[in-house]
């Protein structure tokens, strides 16, 4: 009997659900519209139980279901029945055993419950469903033709859509099954998501800290590989000395290995609360610690001291009459070593950069259940076709200036403005709400030092929204400012660097860091 006058054959619905509420009285239903049945498992026994004929989903695939079930619906005659798009589509596929599937009702495995209610992690995976995600998300997909149904709840509307559509409901009904459905298997990926947020996967280790941001906080770390003994290697660190390192020391060193891993050269980079405080360029170790230290030695206290290079006994008698959290290099010489192995709490850690690189890649951030993540900030592109907009050009040592501070500026917390010239940072304003801020206290951290600011550059994360910055900079003694373009007054901007006499260069992409 066809189920529509319309159709040369009964409409067919598709049955593989969890929890059977209702099903019986919508196979009743379904019936009287001259429905046939295929079903899966229990599902099909549920059915046959209750007196229906039902067609095993294993009789229309010719293959049987497989792994204890766990493969039973993904088959091209299922997928196919669904996602064929109009009745003349299935003429091309009929001699491979496909026809069409207009209703597909299944709900999901309770993932949900099983978590709650305490089982072994091997349980739980059993309780993440695969094929009935990719039933739901095909019958959602193609609801021009499909009816999907993944609530119980919606079985007595449906039944009632298909007395008013003469057997099946129409499209407003079934766009509006579509779109519950999306949210349902949406919200069912975030469970699964949260659960392994909150419990370290296999081929990860989850690593105590010692306390949060603050003592009063638990906090843990996440790392991969499953080494105990050595937890960091997952991350290309290696502690060499030192008290285990808490959430804040590893904050801290995360931003350090990534500023320096954009830096070129001999180059020594101190960081405190993940801001850089000071960066300097050399021929040794040590000249390019005591050049970051110039910028601004005061914040470096308690801070992190990182380097391009392997550490020498020069460097290292600096480092020791001073107090700081962390020491990060590629290596150290054994000499040195020895000396920093003195101060027990000093930690001491190599980095190899391509395993941290590959392990660090992308960003994000937690709040509770809110999970955020970005793709990471790579490169420098922007630098190869950066536009000369005012002043004079640039000669060869500004252009080393410029590139160095727009490297370093890239890892300073918004609004971020780095002053500099080309062996190093002489100012840098970080983190405030007006940009103007943070060129104000750029400069007065060059003053606090009694640094002459005359003939040095400015890098700046963003656009300048108005000619004040500018004029500021120029006050100061800055000759040349690096920043994106895109403001509505970068013409504004333009002409005061001009009038100034500034050199400006424009960038086609900008570098925040919230």
């Amino acid at each position: 009997m066809a189920s529509d006058p319309r159709l040369k054959r009964p409409r067919r619905a598709l049955f593989s659900v969890t929890d059977k509420r209702g099903l019986v009285e919508l196979a009743g239903d379904l019936q009287g519209f001259g429905y046939e049945f295929v079903a899966s498992g229990g599902t099909a026994a549920h059915l046959r139980d209750a007196g229906y004929h039902v067609t095993d989903v294993s009789e229309v695939t010719g293959f049987p279901e497989i792994f204890g079930g766990r493969v039973k619906t993904l088959h091209p005659r299922v997928f196919g029945g669904i996602l064929g798009a109009t009745e003349e589509d299935f003429a091309d596929v009929e001699e491979l055993g496909v026809g069409p599937i207009d209703v597909v009702v299944c709900n999901l495995y309770d993932f949900a419950s099983t978590v709650a209610d305490g089982a072994d992690h091997a349980a739980v995976i059993e309780k993440i469903d695969i094929g009935g995600p990719s039933l739901l998300r095909a019958a959602a997909k193609n609801h021009d033709r499909v009816c999907v149904l993944g609530d119980p709840d919606d079985y007595a509307p449906f039944a009632e859509a298909c007395r008013a559509g003469g057997g099946f409901p129409d499209a407003a009904f079934r766009r509006r099954m579509a779109a519950e459905t999306f949210a349902r298997v949406t919200d069912y990926d975030i469970q699964i998501t949260e659960y392994f947020a909150g419990e370290p996967e296999d081929g990860h280790l989850g690593v105590e800290l010692r306390y949060g941001e603050n003592p009063h906080q638990e906090a843990e770390l996440f790392l991969p590989g499953d080494d105990a003994e050595t937890p960091l290697a997952g991350l290309g660190l290696r502690q060499l000395n030192g008290k285990a390192l808490s959430y804040n020391n590893l904050l801290d060193t995360i931003a350090a290995a990534k500023l320096i891993g954009d830096l070129e050269g001999v180059t020594c980079a101190a960081v405190k609360h993940t801001n850089p405080c000071g960066v300097g360029t050399a021929k040794t170790p040590a000249a390019a610690l005591e050049r970051a230290l110039l910028c601004d030695p005061e914040s470096a206290f308690g801070g992190i001291f990182a380097f391009t290079v392997e550490v020498d006994e020069a460097a290292v008698a600096i480092l020791r009459k001073r107090f700081c959290e962390v020491v990060l290099a590629p290596g150290f010489d054994p000499a040195a070593l020895a000396i920093l192995q003195k101060k027990k709490n000093l930690r001491v850690l190599t980095c190899e950069p391509d395993v941290f690189a590959r392990a660090t890649r992308g960003q994000g951030r937690a709040f509770g259940q809110v999970q955020l993540h970005q793709e990471e900030d790579e490169g420098f592109p922007e630098l190869a076709d950066w536009t000369h907009v005012a002043g004079p050009a640039p000669d060869a040592r500004m252009r080393d200036a410029l590139v160095l501070n727009w490297r370093v500026c890239k890892h300073v917390k918004s609004n971020a403005i780095v002053l500099g010239d080309h062996e190093g940072t002489l100012g840098i304003g970080a983190g405030q709400m007006s940009r103007v801020d943070s060129t104000r206290i750029a400069i007065r951290k060059a003053g606090d030092q009694e640094l002459d600011l005359r003939g040095c550059v400015c890098a700046s994360d963003a656009f300048f929204p108005f000619a004040d910055s500018i004029e500021r900079l120029h006050e100061a003694g800055v000759a040349g400012v690096i920043a994106p373009g895109g403001s509505i007054r970068d013409e504004e901007v333009g002409a005061a660097a001009e009038r100034l006499g500034v050199t400006l260069i424009h960038t086609n992409r900008r570098h925040f860091r919230h």
